[in-house]
């Protein structure tokens, strides 16, 4: 019962310290959260207190010298311990991604670790937090141990009934918090479907702790499983053929090879630009937001290039959406920058190797350091002739462990751009407000941050049109998802991102409003925009001008609306992300 308090102890905390994003949330959802969170935490107290039973409870009622009592004490004061640390740490875990813990968990496993170290010290209080925690657990743990040596009621007679009464009552129990105060699933609470208002906070003190470690981990395992299932021969040549590739070839890339078919641009661009933005997602450009004039560039590139809002990022984070750049595959959940590449060959569907197939110089621009995911090496591997990052310039200091100020990296490539020749360069860059946006300092922090990665990205592209009028430009985010929305919003303000192609001769009419599509289709559009009509390219999915739906790794474009690819209807559709899913699986494991 103390394990089961504290954890909503820990509940209601939470939603104190986010109080601020509760503006619009009435007492009847509060009451809701709690109530399905009191269910859920069945199961994690269920959890923990499954080990002294077993340890201590079970082997006493057995022998009677056995230290139950002792073996009890320290199984539960590393519950207590563990549940508190857990919560101490969720807080700037929730300022970050605006989730509880979640599969980035995995990600960050592979992240730089002197990167994720420095942040936490200089960014989020490691030191105070730490003292925190410290002095938490020992408040908590000391309490635990003043409960366990109360006395307890003991049956003085009819033992025996008493015995059979527990033996009886204890596995029922433990059905009843296993199914989250319930006897089966369909009544249950479980992680899967435990959010159930409309309110992000609220939806996030559902799950305590325990039960978010669990679904971060089911779900990086359902996706892992999957990715690495073998796959035959007789499979792989359905998926080719189900995506309109020739099976009968000898690779992949010749499977998925293509011909141009759209009339070129009048003049070959000298430069290509590809600005994968760090978080330049969609929702500062719908109606409902786009009066906070957070997203200008944007808005002018809408006015004076061809733009598509149908678009999907590859992943959920910066480097899921990175994979599928360089290697022209959809992400099946796996790390492929530690993988691929490594037989010394650049994989032919990926961006770095059509560019280069077009007689362009590739070079990768990277507003972070080299050292993060094994990035500078993944990315020669996978065709790019050169590599730079925010090491190689001045100011980096001024920033972050995690890179350089977006105006120093644009001044950079600009400064380097006058030394080459043609070019294929990609960098990341890093009012009255709605109901569902919280006035927190933290969120005004991040708008200022929306605000100015917008608006020295148009400084930059006015000033490299100036010095090269042939430029082409690509402009997209690399994901969305991390904004703090107060409330549940459209998955067009949660997940979309922008796509725009803007330079000498690209028409507004190039892309209409029936299409749509993903990071996948980014290069396959640019070889229709620069070779002649007729030329060899090699792509897994078609350019955009040939594209009216789209995928990623969990939703889903069809018909101008989005959803999550678990309420997708349209078989025809869901088996034709299931076959790119499939050739990217095997293009990974036959990489090793």
């Amino acid at each position: 019962m103390y394990i089961y308090i504290l954890l909503m102890v820990f509940r209601i905390a939470f939603l104190l310290i986010y109080s601020g994003q509760l503006s619009e949330a009435r007492a009847e959802d509060v009451a809701a959260a709690l109530w399905l969170g009191a269910r859920i935490s069945l199961k994690t107290t269920a959890f923990l207190v499954a080990f002294p039973f077993v340890f201590g409870t079970i082997p006493y009622a057995i022998w009677g010298r056995w230290p139950a009592g002792r073996i009890r004490a320290i199984l539960g004061s590393v519950a207590v311990g563990l549940m508190t640390l857990l919560f101490v740490i969720r807080i700037p875990y929730y300022e970050i991604f605006h989730q509880g813990y979640n599969i980035m968990l995995f990600n960050g496993m592979k992240d730089d670790k002197w990167a994720i170290w420095d942040t936490a010290v200089k960014q989020y209080q490691f030191w105070p937090r730490l003292l925190e925690a410290v002095l938490l657990m020992v408040l908590f743990i000391w309490l635990l141990q003043k409960i366990l040596r109360t006395p307890v009621w003991q049956p003085q007679g009819h033992v025996r009934i008493w015995t059979g009464l527990a033996i009886v009552f204890v596995p029922v129990f433990a059905i009843f918090c296993r199914f989250g105060g319930a006897f089966h699933s369909d009544s249950g609470v479980p992680w899967e479907s435990a959010a159930r208002t409309k309110y992000v906070v609220l939806n996030e003190a559902i799950l305590d702790d325990g039960q978010a470690l669990y679904c971060a981990y089911s779900t990086h395992e359902r996706a892992t499983e999957k990715a690495v299932r073998p796959i035959s021969e007789e499979e792989r040549d359905a998926a080719i053929a189900r995506l309109g590739g020739n099976p009968d070839a000898d690779s992949i890339e010749e499977a998925f090879t293509r011909r141009t078919m759209a009339a070129p641009l009048a003049r070959r661009p000298r430069h290509v630009i590809v600005i994968l933005g760090e978080n330049y997602a969609l929702w500062p450009l719908l109606p409902e937001y786009r009066a906070l004039g957070l997203a200008k560039t944007g808005e002018w590139l809408e006015a004076n290039g061809a733009h598509t809002y149908h678009f999907l990022p590859n992943g959920n984070g910066t480097m899921t959406s990175l994979n599928g750049f360089l290697t022209g595959l959809p992400d099946i959940g796996l790390y492929v920058n530690y993988t691929m590449g490594l037989h010394g060959r650049p994989d032919g569907l990926g961006i770095g190797t059509m560019m280069k197939k077009m007689g362009y110089k590739t070079v990768f621009w990277y507003g972070g350091l080299r050292s993060w995911q094994d990035i500078e090496h993944f990315t020669l591997r996978e065709g790019f002739d050169e590599f730079h990052c925010a090491d190689e310039l001045p100011e980096q200091g001024k920033s972050s462990s995690w890179g350089a100020p977006d105006g120093v990296l644009f001044d950079g490539i600009r400064e380097r751009m006058k030394y080459d020749a043609e070019g294929f360069l990609r960098d990341e860059v890093a009012a009255k407000l709605p109901p569902s946006i919280p006035t927190d300092k933290a969120t005004m922090d991040q708008l200022g941050h929306i605000w100015y990665a917008d608006k020295v990205m148009g400084e930059f592209i006015r000033q490299v049109q100036k010095d090269d009028p042939s430029t082409l430009f690509v402009v997209t985010g690399d994901h969305a998802e991390r904004f703090n929305f107060a409330t549940d919003v459209s998955l067009w303000a949660l997940s979309g991102i922008p796509c725009y192609f803007y330079g000498d001769g690209v028409r507004q009419d190039f892309l209409d409003e029936q299409m749509a599509g993903s990071h996948l289709q980014i290069a396959p559009t640019l070889a229709e925009l620069i070779q002649p009509t007729g030329r060899p390219y090699t792509s897994l999915l078609p350019p955009l001008m040939k594209s009216e739906r789209a995928f990623n790794h969990r939703l889903y474009i069809e018909d101008g609306e989005i959803g999550e690819q678990k309420n997708l209807t349209d078989e025809d559709f869901r088996d034709d992300i299931e076959a790119a899913r499939t050739i990217a699986s095997w293009v990974v494991m036959h990489d090793q």
